[in-house]
């Protein structure tokens, strides 16, 4: 076989494989959604931290030093999705149009997705809205806070929740940890 076919034939079967090598990269239109999602997300903390100016409106330093940072935080989502900017560059430009519409298809999805999990975020933080009452604490409906299996239940209720105000002093006893003044009052008694 002559050399100049067999160089021919080596080098055709690296140009047609360039675009299957990029798919078993992981590089898909889904993937490709992913990272400019990552991508605008980073160039947006950037634009923010310069105070959303026009490139017109800042200083030469300052409109280099933002350039600086936008390619650090590109660079950085290359890295996060393992990808070269060369590959995502060539992938993207080799894209037919029913790979632009997957990208815009899975753009919509997570979108979609990211709005849903903040709305849930912020319905977590928020609550139901509803406050519960404890119903209790009160001659008509006692609570019963100590009880005795076969004894017969009782409820004490402390003076000062009548409204009345100076409710009855307690000394507490010796060693026993008892009150020696009754600090409550029976009040009613409970049926099961």
């Amino acid at each position: 076989m002559n050399t100049r076919l067999s160089l021919m034939l080596a080098a055709s079967s690296l140009l047609l494989a360039a675009p299957a090598l990029a798919e078993d990269e992981g590089l898909t239109p889904e993937k490709v959604a992913a990272i400019q999602r990552d991508e605008a997300a980073a160039q947006a903390k950037v634009n923010n931290e310069y105070g959303n100016r026009k490139p017109s409106e800042m200083s030469n330093a300052e409109r280099g030093q933002a350039i600086r940072d936008q390619q650090s935080e590109a660079a950085k989502v290359m890295e996060k999705h393992g990808i070269s900017a060369k590959e995502y560059a060539t992938y993207t430009a080799r894209m037919t149009p029913d790979d632009n519409q997957r990208v815009a298809n899975e753009t919509k999805r997570l979108d979609d997705k990211a709005k849903a999990e903040k709305e849930a975020e912020e319905k977590k933080r928020k609550g139901d809205g509803e406050v519960h009452i404890q119903q209790g604490f009160s001659d008509a409906d006692p609570v019963e806070l100590e009880s005795t299996d076969g004894a017969e239940p009782s409820v004490d209720v402390d003076g000062s929740l009548d409204g009345t105000s100076g409710g009855p002093i307690v000394e507490m006893g010796g060693d026993t940890g008892t009150p020696t003044q009754s600090i409550s009052r029976k009040s009613s008694r409970r049926r099961k």
